[in-house]
């Protein structure tokens, strides 16, 4: 968000692809920013939701688009309400790569269910101070915040 108020987000995915240069090899941002003013939020918004995810991009993802976070929270959710299991958990526990924007994508096809679900729910945890209002989703959604209970 500008100075005076405004926010572009052509300028805030600009920004968060100079703060974090892992996020680089996801074609489909790069190929967004390259929009221009043709971007849209929606375009952002459903593009950026799985990546927020991903431990090293929930800050700078928050921080660059604080003006649309509620609208990337619940596409995170309901990404995450599309995940068969959220409790398999293959043999092979991998971390993830900081160029590996796609989490989702990533656990589901090595059965890192839990995985995913510890990595939402630290990213959920990690947005609370700057979004508030992420509380309720935790308390609503067993799938999610099932290991609040």
């Amino acid at each position: 968000m500008s100075l005076d108020g405004s926010f572009s987000s052509v300028s805030a995915l600009r920004r968060l692809l100079a703060r974090c240069p892992g996020l680089q090899a996801d074609t489909r941002l790069v190929s967004l920013s390259q929009k221009g003013e043709a971007l849209t939020d929606d375009d952002v918004v459903n593009s950026i939701a799985e990546p927020f995810l991903h431990p090293k991009y929930t800050i700078p993802i928050i921080g660059c688009f604080r003006p649309l976070s509620r609208e990337i929270v619940e596409k995170a959710v309901s990404l995450l309400r599309l995940v068969p299991d959220l409790t398999s958990e293959a043999g092979d526990v991998s971390e993830f790569e900081e160029g590996e924007a796609r989490v989702i994508e990533f656990c589901v096809e090595r059965g890192m269910g839990l995985r995913l679900h510890e990595a939402s729910c630290l990213a959920f945890c990690r947005t609370l101070d700057m979004a508030p209002f992420l509380l309720r989703y935790l308390c609503r959604e067993r799938s999610i915040g099932s290991c609040f209970d």
